[in-house]
């Protein structure tokens, strides 16, 4: 077996300049590994048959959740929105840097659809 890559969070992020467009680093199972840079307002969507974890490596970023409060993330913090909450990620104090890990084919706009909608890259 071969050793397994190191990746660098940073020199990952320093890679790409989009936002809200994630890129992926890693796959764990039936799992990607991505990162994402975010400014402003995300739209209100959800994830019908999905899990989401937020990771926050750089800036503050809230979640918001319907009917119910926000979850505030800086560096190092993190949550997972669980599938069919209805959510919208915004940024307080960025740019953010964030990872995120979901399930394979999973579409960042979830029901919402639209312009900010990306199609997954590797990095």
């Amino acid at each position: 077996m071969k050793t397994p890559p190191v990746l660098n969070l940073a020199d990952k992020h320093a890679a790409f300049t989009e936002t809200w467009s994630p890129k992926r680093i890693a796959r764990l199972d039936d799992y990607e590994v991505k990162l994402a840079k975010a400014e402003g307002e995300f739209v209100w969507h959800h994830h019908e048959q999905e899990d989401e974890l937020f990771l926050v490596t750089k800036g503050r970023l809230r979640i918001e959740i319907e009917n119910a409060n926000p979850a505030i993330l800086g560096p190092g913090d993190m949550t997972v929105i669980p599938k069919g909450v209805r959510h919208r990620p915004v940024v307080e104090e960025g740019p953010v840097h964030m990872l995120l890990l979901e399930r394979a084919g999973v579409v960042n706009t979830g029901d919402a659809g639209g312009d900010l909608t990306a199609v997954v890259e590797d990095i």
